[in-house]
């Protein structure tokens, strides 16, 4: 019976869920907008105390790699909340001032936090130039002036700096490039682990040292 009475209330509150009008449904799983979440955290202080992916200021975790827990968007909520008293007393201590959210700020940094734990780790662009002729790209690509003329410069890539972006062009290339393997009896690459962010690393770079 104790059991019983400890699962009603989820049972019922889930249940209270899918009684509702769809509209409300609907703002329930409305998800943030993460580019306006990365806004928030810069107006809301975060940054006094945690870091993305960089030196932490010591106050507070480095938000940038609680990726490793694999916590999903309500379980970063959840975080918060759990950590909302130890956050006051950090933010007194240091002085600042507690500001409250409003409206979609609380979605929109939770989809922001959540956007960055999917980003790779940066890439190594040395490891990227040995593999950019391991994997035969430079029979086919120039970067610089050197390289072949098979396939398209990619200099012309320059303007592309979002992974999305990235894995957009690598894609769409995949389809071209089977042809052109075919046709000159090329071995088709294969990345494993973090190759394609070192290779991505390289192009960038190389792209970046030239005006």
């Amino acid at each position: 019976m104790a059991k019983l009475r400890h699962t009603a209330g989820p049972v019922a509150l889930l249940l209270a869920l899918f009684a509702l009008p769809a509209a409300a449904q609907e703002r329930y799983v409305l998800w943030g907008d993460a580019r306006k979440g990365q806004q928030v955290f810069v107006e809301k202080g975060c940054g006094s105390c945690h870091a993305i992916r960089g030196t932490a200021p010591g106050a507070g975790p480095d938000l940038g790699r609680i990726g490793a827990k694999h916590l999903t968007m309500t379980q970063i909520a959840g975080a918060m909340w759990n950590h909302a008293p130890a956050m006051k007393e950090a933010a007194k201590a240091k002085g600042i001032a507690w500001k409250p959210f409003a409206g979609s700020e609380m979605r929109d940094l939770v989809a922001f936090l959540y956007a960055v734990n999917l980003m790779d780790e940066p890439g190594d662009p040395r490891r990227g130039a040995r593999l950019f002729v391991e994997k035969g790209c430079a029979t086919c690509h120039s970067v610089t002036e050197k390289g072949g003329k098979i396939g398209p410069d990619l200099r012309q890539w320059k303007r592309y700096g979002s992974p999305i972006l990235w894995g957009e062009l690598m894609w769409s290339h995949a389809l071209k490039k089977e042809d052109k393997v075919r046709e000159f009896g090329l071995r088709w690459p294969k990345f494993e682990e973090n190759e394609m962010v070192d290779l991505i690393a390289y192009i960038q770079r190389e792209l970046g040292s030239r005006r």
